[in-house]
């Protein structure tokens, strides 16, 4: 066998043996994922800037894309199902166009929360999503107490061939089977947090406004004790981490062994704040209609609210996929 042979052989190998690649914080996409927009008009405490851009420059580059605002009515509680629905609006973007948009203005319903998909469409086809990872965006949230923060959408690469149609089982939704998109990550992670910060949680499941999803908290303090509680939320959720369990809180962190030095905010070997990380496991979503879904597809993202010392960002995900989210559900 000539050596060419021998090293095509091989390269064709590796090529076979490599892991698909996926999208992450810093990869475009064919979807994204906004995990919170505050889309309340009547509420002028909040401003909340979405964008969107197109980075392929090349000529024939033009793409529609689709935002799709799930708006969550309130409920009395995580425990009751929400009522969510989609206002969508089309948008066309040039090569290296980018759009920046008022979520108040440019959502449907003046009056609501929850949280936003923005996906590629073939810009020659009537209700086409096609497989184009191009796009790259973000979002910023001004308070007008004076806080701001931004934060990244959560990109999904469409796993076909550029310019193909990716609704492949006709069913008209965006499936992250791993054929049209790729999957969604298994578990996430708070990689830290301060008890008594008031951190809070957005949490959105892709198994719809239908089921009430169930997640394990696994929570581990700065000694490595770890502590457990649950959670249930039906569509999307954005609570204080507090409200979840006195685990994440400075007293709940205290009941337990903990690092004396860890955070030492003086620099005298004493700590004065306690701190910890979390896995959120997602276990079942049930439905009063529809069959249970055992480990369910959640996204999510850790914002502070708070006066002029608001920040946000996403949660880290474990390179493990799912592959039973869809949308809409």
């Amino acid at each position: 066998m000539s050596r060419l042979l021998i090293t095509s052989v091989t390269a064709l190998a590796c090529a076979l043996a490599a892991p698909t690649a996926h999208a992450d914080g810093r990869e475009p996409g064919s979807v994204l994922v906004y995990p919170i927009h505050r889309s309340d008009l009547g509420n002028p405490t909040w401003f909340n800037v979405v964008s969107v851009t197109n980075t392929n420059r090349a000529g024939g580059g033009e793409t529609d894309v689709h935002f799709q605002y799930v708006n969550v009515k309130k409920v009395a509680s995580t425990f009751f199902f929400a009522s969510c629905t989609v206002e969508d609006r089309v948008e066309t973007l040039s090569p290296a166009d980018t759009f920046s948009v008022l979520t108040s203005c440019h959502n449907g319903a003046s009056a609501s929360n929850g949280y936003l998909v923005v996906s590629a469409m073939d810009p020659e086809l009537v209700d086409t999503h096609w497989s184009f990872n191009h796009l790259v965006g973000s979002e910023q949230i001004v308070s007008a107490f004076g806080g701001i923060y931004a934060l990244n959408a959560i990109p999904f690469i469409s796993t076909l061939v550029e310019g193909e149609d990716t609704d492949v089982d006709g069913d008209g939704r965006l499936d992250f089977d791993g054929i049209e998109y790729e999957g969604v990550p298994d578990e996430l992670f708070i990689d830290s947090f301060i008890g008594g910060l008031g951190d809070s949680i957005a949490l959105l499941s892709f198994t719809g406004g239908e089921y009430l999803t169930n997640v394990d908290f696994v929570i581990y303090n700065d000694d490595e004790i770890q502590l457990s509680t649950q959670f249930s939320f039906s569509c999307w959720a954005h609570v204080p981490l507090a409200t979840i369990s006195g685990y994440f809180t400075a007293q709940g962190l205290a009941t337990t062994v903990d690092d004396p030095t860890e955070l030492d905010l003086d620099c005298d070997g004493v700590q004065e704040l306690d701190t910890g990380w979390a896995i959120v496991r997602p276990q079942s979503a049930i439905s009063v209609t529809s069959p249970t879904i055992m480990n369910p597809a959640v996204l999510g993202a850790l914002t502070n609210d708070l006066g002029l010392f608001m920040n946000a960002r996403l949660l880290w995900e474990t390179p493990t996929k799912q592959f039973n989210a869809q949308f809409p559900n």
